[in-house]
């Protein structure tokens, strides 16, 4: 009688552990949109034109980086103009 107790104690033991290791399946959290901004800015310095600066203000131009990219622009504008492209 005990030994069919404790077997039927180790069983439930083991099924409740076994149903607590099912994963959970969640939907991951967004990404924070400034992270993704910012990749931009960079992928803009990277490239060094003044067309990837353009596009970046073109298609943020409410944002901060806006203010950083629209002042590296200008500093590249100045740096080509002095090299005469």
């Amino acid at each position: 009688m005990i030994n069919i107790a404790l077997s039927v104690a180790l069983a439930a033991v083991a099924l409740g552990t076994f149903a607590q290791a099912k994963p959970q399946m969640t939907t991951p959290l967004p990404r924070d949109g400034d992270v993704a901004i910012e990749e931009e800015l960079c992928a803009a310095r990277r490239a060094g034109t003044a067309e990837a600066y353009q596009l970046f203000i073109a298609r943020h131009p409410g944002h901060a980086l806006a203010v950083v990219a629209r002042r590296e622009l200008s500093r590249l504008a100045a740096k080509r103009a002095l090299e005469g492209k």
